[in-house]
């Protein structure tokens, strides 16, 4: 009798290939990808021109399987905060393109921060960012039913926010506090939504300026800090499964170069 080994090997042979593998190769078509928020998205700081991390990622989703071709459309403007994405949403100026989207990235919470501290600059005092954070939630959470409302199931990628004042001092007091009140606030409802929706955190990745991520405003990412907001992303898309997260549309390459090198 055979044994199992050789009923598998004889089976390989002849192209077979256990049931885990047998996923046919996606059907290529075009991702329409549209970003939305503020000047992270809309790529400030990024000397390279290469259009921040939204450039960065239409440039890796062009080799994802089940891609023919990329088309971007960036909304996101300088300073936008929270309660102006809320108009631009309820606006409907952007329906059409949320509709066609097969792919949607945020990046907001920072413009709503500076404004509470411009504000407040002469006592900068925790407590208004604390009261502050209540309204922002409810802002936050508007946004991600406007969206839903307009496309059930393309893919939310939500970026949180870092803290910026660590390139000028370790002391940073109790901006860190407040940069992890904001973040948990937005992940909690990203993940209560669950809905194909994932967060991103990039806190991390901009400490200090040692490694030389920030532009020379020292606020924005230059095109080194983009790359790694780029690369957190794409890990978190991996750990996240863009298979499922794509309900099956699309994934990473790798079989797509197997073929090709077949």
């Amino acid at each position: 009798m055979l044994t199992a080994c050789d009923i598998t090997t004889q089976l390989e042979e002849t192209g077979w290939k256990p049931f885990s593998d047998k996923r046919e190769p996606l059907e290529e078509k075009h991702l329409h990808y549209v970003a939305l928020g503020d000047s992270l998205t809309e790529g400030v700081g990024d000397e390279m021109n290469n259009s921040g991390y939204v450039g960065r990622l239409a440039e890796n989703m062009a080799s994802w399987e089940g891609v023919s071709t990329v088309t971007v459309d960036n909304t996101a403007k300088r300073g936008r905060r929270s309660d102006q994405l809320l108009t631009q949403l309820e606006s409907g100026d952007i329906d059409n393109a949320l509709k066609k989207a097969n792919f949607i990235t945020l990046t907001m919470g920072g413009n709503d921060l500076m404004k509470i501290a411009r504000q407040h600059i002469q006592n900068l005092d925790r407590k208004y960012f604390d009261e502050e954070v209540i309204a922002y939630e409810k802002r936050y959470a508007k946004i991600l039913r406007l969206i839903r409302k307009q496309n059930k199931t393309a893919p939310i990628v939500a970026i949180g926010i870092y803290n910026p004042f660590t390139v000028y001092t370790e002391d940073v007091g109790q901006s860190d506090d407040i940069m992890k009140m904001y973040n948990t606030k937005m992940k909690d409802l990203i993940e209560k939504e669950n809905n194909y929706a994932i967060f991103v955190p990039v806190s991390d990745l901009y400490v200090t300026n040692n490694e030389h991520v920030y532009h020379t405003d020292y606020f924005h990412p230059n095109a080194k800090g983009y790359d790694r907001m780029t690369t957190r992303i794409l890990e978190t898309l991996k750990q996240e499964d863009l298979y499922t997260l794509t309900k099956h549309q699309y994934d990473f390459g790798g079989q797509k170069d197997e073929e090709e090198n077949e």
